[in-house]
């Protein structure tokens, strides 16, 4: 790819230089034989049958046995390994729930109850929230004597994020909750360490709406100080881990290696964002099972060059110049190129090249039918991206909702999810790709979740350099507000949204499950960006705590 030229072009806004990647060539150096794989592969594959004898050969005999059932359901999900046992976990749940009245009859337990509540509804199944009614008192209070129960009411604050806009009773359970396991946290009651450690995980990103990847990790150190933990269950989701490990420095590597033979990264302006490492962890965040892997890689890739496209047009372009690059790309045509010099040049080249790869790997699967609707996405998102360089730029006061429904696809959530459908080999078909592009609110939803959150995380940095194109700032204008009254706002839409998304997942049954969870992976990833800090444009606190705790930090076998 021709290296970038005009470095000296100055910059529209201003845009501070960003820090180097802390990991480097890291990556370069680490070396995975087949055999590695195969060592592992070989183990997994002999504990797999004694794990699923011992979860799914009683599940059926009777009540009891079908709670324990399910209770396991719910460790094979935390431990990250539910995709190995897909077909009898959903054969169990939707004989389980088929006997839910009987099941939850004499049932007083506040762990057992909120466990099932959390894998039926992870499963699709619409568990009624009502069940919780049974652990308020006479005065329609949630009863103080729960709070001697650590683990369930662990168990109904992670339950709690699986409500809808009518499971009201929920939203009273997450106020009841929270400053009681806060106290526990925060070493304010006494509480096992593991326990403790699991209490603020929850709180700081609940198990519903984080990356499986970064779940499986965490509560695999939890699990093996359970008293009455599976040993084989236990050494299984080590072996898993540490073969997903292996996927995992592989694609790295290769991600490294291929933007390094680009032949352009040394020579950007200082202002472009090299982020190798932080699009492989955006791309994990939509998939974390190792038969995904070519998936993460295809992702990864896309989000770079949707990266380098946003900083071009952000940064480096005149609008003439950006409107140029966005007819090229509309016309989808090098041949129309002659008009573009530098940056606009280098991105367009870049697509192009991206585009040609994408074709090569696609037409071998026999899948190019998808490539027609990823070209369609991403015009949208480089016409938004148009948009908003004019708003930013000109100065324009749109409304707030005209602002987020745009900002939607420019943040690039469609594409993601789009390139997630791609990722997944034949579950994504062509009628996952229309579904899409119909905008259902479920989609909808996720794309303003993210206008909003990048939006949130990035309002300091955003007025700094005179980026006046945020949610925040929008909302301000039209609503006369001061900034604390209108992220207040802008968070319980975030909130109302979150309902919104798990109501519609509930709904749906005309899409695969696995396409349902591309979107509610989106919306994980989601809350693993911006909680904290925005990590993609951060590399302090977060990402290093979480590359460090996926590809670190030791598992002991």
């Amino acid at each position: 790819m021709e290296a970038v030229k005009n470095l000296d072009q100055e910059s529209f806004l201003n845009f501070a230089k960003l820090p180097p990647s802390q990991w480097g060539d890291q990556f370069l150096m680490i070396s995975k034989a087949d055999s590695d794989f195969d060592v592992l592969e070989r183990e997994i594959e002999v504990l797999k049958p004694k794990v699923r004898e011992n979860i799914f050969t009683l599940s059926s005999r009777d009540q009891d046995a079908t709670k324990k059932t399910i209770h396991s359901v719910h460790l094979l999900i935390s431990l990250g390994l539910s995709y190995h046992f897909e077909k009898e976990i959903e054969e169990t749940l939707k004989h389980a729930f088929e006997k839910i009245e009987d099941l939850l009859a004499d049932e007083n337990d506040l762990y057992t109850i909120s466990i099932m509540f959390r894998v039926f509804r992870t499963y699709g199944h619409n568990m009624l929230s009502d069940v919780f009614s049974r652990f308020k008192g006479k005065d329609g209070k949630f009863k103080e004597t729960l709070m001697q129960d650590v683990k369930g009411m662990l168990s109904l604050y992670e339950a709690v994020h699986f409500g809808t806009t009518t499971d009201h009773i929920l939203d009273e359970a997450s106020s009841f909750i929270l400053s009681h396991l806060e106290s526990l946290a925060t070493g304010g009651r006494s509480c096992p360490p593991h326990i403790s450690k699991l209490i603020r995980n929850a709180l700081h990103i609940p198990q519903h709406r984080n990356n499986q990847a970064l779940v499986a990790r965490e509560y695999i150190s939890f699990y093996e100080h359970v008293e009455d933990r599976d040993h084989t269950l236990l050494r299984l989701a080590k072996l898993n881990f540490k073969f997903l490990q292996l996927h995992y420095f592989q694609e790295l590597k290769t991600i490294t290696i291929w933007w390094r033979e680009l032949d352009h990264a040394s020579n950007l302006p200082a202002n472009f964002r090299e982020r190798t490492v932080e699009t492989w962890f955006a791309a994990l965040m939509m998939y974390f099972e190792p038969q995904f892997s070519l998936g993460r890689i295809m992702s990864a890739k896309m989000y770079l060059v949707i990266t380098f496209l946003d900083d071009a047009c952000d940064i480096y372009g005149s609008i003439p110049e950006v409107e140029s690059l966005i007819d090229c790309l509309e016309r989808w045509d090098p041949d129309y190129m002659e008009n573009l010099e530098g940056h606009m040049k280098t991105a367009f080249k870049f697509v192009m090249y991206l585009y040609k790869e994408y074709e090569e790997i696609l037409r071998s699967q026999g899948r190019l039918f998808v490539l027609e609707k990823m070209v369609e996405e991403f015009k949208i998102l480089a016409r938004k991206n148009l948009e908003l360089v004019k708003w930013a730029r000109g100065g324009h006061v749109t409304s707030f909702d005209e602002y987020v429904e745009s900002g939607a696809a420019e943040v690039g959530s469609y594409v993601a999810i789009a390139c997630s459908f791609m990722g997944i080999g034949e579950i994504g078909r062509k009628e996952a790709f229309e579904w899409l592009i119909s905008r259902p609110k479920l989609i909808q939803t996720v794309g303003a979740m993210a206008r909003l959150m990048d939006d949130i995380a990035d309002f300091e940095e955003d007025m700094e350099k005179g980026y006046t194109a945020n949610a925040l700032n929008y909302y301000m204008k039209e609503h006369i507000v001061t900034k604390e009254e209108a992220g207040k706002e802008v968070e319980k839409m975030v909130g109302d949204m979150n309902k919104i998304v798990n109501e519609e997942c509930l709904k749906i049954t005309t899409m695969p499950r696995r396409i349902l969870m591309q979107s509610v992976n989106f919306r994980r990833s989601l809350n693993v960006l911006y909680t904290a800090d925005d990590i993609f444009n951060n590399r302090e606190g977060k990402l290093m705590e979480y590359m460090n705790l996926l590809l670190v930090d030791p598992i002991p076998l």
